[in-house]
């Protein structure tokens, strides 16, 4: 080891305990003071910019997630949930292996092991070895998604980086395009959890921000694009399946409030079978806009009979409002969406849609693609309305990863001997 990797192998250990820094260093970067650690004193260190930018970041983020946590009702309802998804996909998965004549086995901590003709392959809920975790980090962040479509010749959402704290680039976005806004939060987060739509004033947004933060502090704000949502399925490059999700609603009995024909409509999703959803109607920010907007609120009593739409976003909608349309896709935006991810190197895809006719091709006018999910929930394409229907996506899913030998373990030591054999054999250490 030489002097300066010695040297900064030092200074990084000792800034492991020593964080007190100066921020009037001239050079740029804090400067460590002389402070005690463990019983000894350390001499002064320079700390770079960017690690000290860094560990904010990563404290501020851990303290806006930490506000989930003192929500406890609503923790309780997400590990009953939990539950619920667990349970649906591993029926989903023995079912699947089932049609292809394969074993499956369960494993510990939520993992289930598919084996046929000497090869295996692991999945949990419904995610596969099929991407690398880069890509699925990539595509998990909402603004560098934008800019890889946007290098793709997409249309993409007029949209803006913002914070809790700063919202002035949302507030400007707001006058300039005279239509409500999106919140959502920046990345970590799925099933549109922390989005509220139908923003319009400054009131809403700084709700909306708060909201959002509680999953990601950095936040994006965009145009509201009007349409229809569609979740488009490619595995390596094929369209497999595509279903209309329309938004959650729920039929008035003419004696409970709204808020309780939410906790009604739980209940029915957490007990009855055959699954439904495997999400709670929850009464968050976006669902009290779109209410609010339509002359509601949590405690109005509809009438009997009327149909009640809860809030914009569809991710905890049910079956009933999910439904195929395979076969309505324009051959062109069904062939946009496979060189899209074909160009990305995304292997399975789940493209999210807003397009006011799914028939027609995918123009400016008609709509755009609004996010590519690399782990897609695969129950989307199951819980739907028109059983009869339904793409047989495990099988379709499980079939391709052992005909093309992706994402699988080889169990068949048959098959590995004569590799072994070819590589020359025996104990022999070549290095």
């Amino acid at each position: 080891m030489t002097d300066c990797s010695a040297s900064r192998t030092a200074t990084s250990a000792a800034i492991k305990f020593n964080l007190i820094s100066n921020p009037d260093s001239s050079d740029g970067a804090g400067r460590l003071g002389q402070q005690p650690v463990w019983g000894r004193c350390l001499p002064g260190l320079i700390i770079d910019s960017d690690f000290a930018m860094s560990a904010y970041q990563h404290m501020r983020r851990y303290l806006y997630r930490a506000q989930r946590l003192l929500d406890i009702p609503a923790v309780l309802e997400l590990l009953q949930f939990r539950d619920l998804s667990r349970a649906f996909y591993s029926g989903f998965w023995q079912d699947s292996a089932t049609s292809l004549g394969a074993s499956c086995e369960v494993w510990e901590f939520g993992y289930h092991r598919i084996a046929r003709s000497g090869l295996s392959t692991l999945v949990r809920g419904s995610g596969v070895r099929l991407d690398d975790h880069l890509i699925l980090a990539l595509m998990g962040n909402k603004l560098l998604t934008y800019r890889l479509l946007a290098e793709q010749g997409l249309d993409v959402p007029r949209h803006v980086r913002c914070t809790p704290t700063n919202l002035e680039p949302a507030h400007r976005l707001m006058a300039e395009i005279g239509k409500p806004l999106v919140i959502k939060p920046m990345s970590g987060t799925g099933g549109g959890q922390g989005v509220t739509t139908g923003i319009t004033d400054a009131k809403s947004l700084r709700r909306a921000a708060r909201f959002a933060s509680r999953f990601d502090p950095d936040l994006l704000a965009e145009e509201q694009i009007e349409g229809a949502s569609y979740r488009l399925l490619y595995l390596d490059g094929e369209l497999i399946d595509a279903v209309r999700r329309d938004p959650p609603r729920l039929v008035a009995d003419g004696k409970s409030t709204i808020r309780q024909l939410m906790k009604l409509e739980n209940r029915r999703r957490l007990t009855g079978r055959p699954f439904t959803a495997l999400r709670p109607l929850r009464l968050d920010r976006d669902a009290q806009n779109y209410l609010a907007a339509h002359g509601l609120s949590s405690s109005s009593i509809p009438a009997a009979g009327e149909v009640i739409v809860i809030k914009r976003a569809v991710n905890e909608n049910s079956a009933a409002e999910n439904h195929v349309v395979r076969s309505e896709v324009h051959p062109a935006t069904a062939a946009l969406g496979a060189k899209l991810v074909q160009n990305l190197g995304v292997r399975l895809a789940g493209l999210d849609l807003l397009c006011r006719d799914i028939s027609q091709p995918l123009t400016r006018a008609n709509g755009l693609i609004s996010e590519i999910n690399t782990t897609p929930g695969l129950h989307h394409h199951v819980l739907i309305a028109d059983q009869h229907n339904a793409a047989a996506v495990g099988a379709i899913l499980l079939g391709h990863l052992f005909e093309t030998s992706s994402g699988v373990i080889r169990t068949d030591a048959a098959e590995a001997a004569p590799a072994i054999a070819a590589a020359g054999g025996g104990s022999r250490n070549d290095a």
